[in-house]
């Protein structure tokens, strides 16, 4: 395991720009963790985790209304880095968001309590830091132009085409919870797709018949 963390920690962005005790600080702060598909990673009610490397799989992270809806947000797949997990070392992070194991992950993490004087002495380190909550701030703002701007059925041709596969197995549900819309307002599109001989619908399946047009009704 020790191995293990040396060689990711190695890997970071800003590994060069520690010096030789903040990295020895890092090798014995750092953690890997495995999680379970559907496995809660990170609320505001769980423990400030702080800097999250995906080693393997898909963590997806989302808002949760009132009502109990949930607006999905963005994924952080293989290699990506992400830090609003760590809303207790970082004072801009100021609404709540969660995470979840979209299938089985392991996560490099660079807890909170580290992070936090890294972030004081380091000037390199806070700079990727706001960088990357740059970039989030970037995804978030394309989705909320997408779910202001974009119809319903273009969102949903863009999600079926983004496998590159003929024959998707995913549920109305499914489609919904990914672009952010109802099950009844996806139901109803995919039945008139269908109607229109572009797609063919199946017990949670879906089979593209007309790609080209699937593509045009996309761009």
């Amino acid at each position: 395991m020790a191995t293990d963390i040396r060689r990711e920690i190695d890997a970071l962005p800003f590994r060069d720009d520690l010096t030789d005790e903040e990295y020895h600080a890092v090798l014995v702060c750092a953690q890997i963790r495995e999680y379970k598909k559907g496995s809660l990673i990170y609320s505001p009610e769980h423990e400030c985790l702080g800097l999250i490397k995906v080693l393997s799989g898909d963590i997806r992270a989302f808002m949760l209304s009132e009502e109990g809806r949930e607006v999905a947000l963005y994924h952080v797949r293989e290699s990506g880095i992400d830090l609003l997990s760590a809303s207790c070392v970082i004072n801009q992070i100021t609404f709540d968001t969660q995470m979840v194991a979209d299938s089985d992950c392991k996560l490099l993490i660079l807890p909170a309590v580290c992070l936090v004087r890294l972030k004081q002495n380091n000037l390199a380190l806070r700079c990727f830091i706001y960088e990357k909550l740059g970039e989030r701030f970037s995804d978030v703002m394309k989705l909320m132009q997408t779910m202001l701007f974009t119809r319903i059925d273009k969102r949903i041709a863009a999600l079926l085409l983004e496998s590159g596969k003929d024959e998707l197995h995913i549920t109305h549900e499914g489609i919904a919870g990914a672009i952010n819309s109802s099950r009844e307002v996806v139901s109803r599109t995919l039945k008139e797709m269908e109607r229109k001989s572009l797609i063919r619908l199946g017990r949670g399946r879906i089979i593209i018949t007309d790609r080209t047009a699937l593509e045009e009704m996309a761009s």
